[in-house]
């Protein structure tokens, strides 16, 4: 093979990786067309703020995604300032086909729930995402956070086989399906998809619009 055969041969490879990079990151950061779905909450879901608000957010995450860890700091900070206003739901949504550990990460986090750790268990999740993403089995460093944040260890090792909580990561995951959903984060708030907000401020001004609503 020439030098100009070869040169050529690497430069077609960059792109093809390239492309494949982008199309697997659009996965997780694409943003969702504008469009309003049927959504209900239900008491089964995890909530932040209060019960019945006049605006609901509705986030489809996986723990796996990066683009889901980036905007924990912007949710953070919205859900401290609108606590009395909203009702924040979170919901799974684990791409499966390119984050191998994402199901196992939520059902962990549905495990701590049931000692009503779930929020600290999500939370020491998305802060170690790069500790426990690479592992063929995580199952040990979800253990290791459980012990962190003060669960039982015998409790949760036998939850994380307990059907109920496995059904609902199933259920999170298909009510997204259902609703045309196939990337994250998505919002949905107040019963519609939108597009995703790019700042503290952009999504301060939805609720704001939401709450203004008559």
């Amino acid at each position: 093979m020439d030098q100009d055969s070869w040169f050529g041969n690497v430069i077609l490879g960059i792109i093809v990786v390239s492309v494949i990079g982008a199309i697997v990151w659009g996965l997780q950061t694409s943003d969702s067309q504008d469009k309003n779905v049927n959504i209900e909450v239900t008491s089964e879901d995890s909530f932040k703020g209060i019960e019945d608000a006049k605006v609901t957010i509705v986030n489809y995450s996986d723990l796996q995604c990066p683009a889901c860890k980036s905007y924990e700091p912007i949710i953070s900070e919205v859900i401290d300032e609108y606590k009395d206003k909203i009702t924040f739901v979170y919901r799974h949504f684990p791409l499966k086909s390119i984050h191998p550990n994402a199901e196992s990460a939520a059902i962990a986090t549905e495990s701590a729930k049931i000692q009503d750790k779930f929020w600290e268990m999500k939370e020491i999740l998305f802060d170690k995402q790069s500790e426990w993403s690479e592992e063929s089995d995580p199952k040990e460093l979800f253990i290791k956070y459980a012990e962190e944040i003060g669960l039982d260890k015998e409790k949760f090792e036998q939850d994380l086989e307990n059907e109920s909580v496995i059904s609902k990561v199933d259920s999170d995951y298909n009510s997204g399906i259902a609703i045309g959903i196939n990337s994250t984060p998505t919002f949905i708030v107040n019963g519609r998809i939108i597009d995703n907000p790019q700042s503290v401020d952009a999504f301060k001004s939805l609720i704001d619009d939401e709450l203004a609503k008559e």
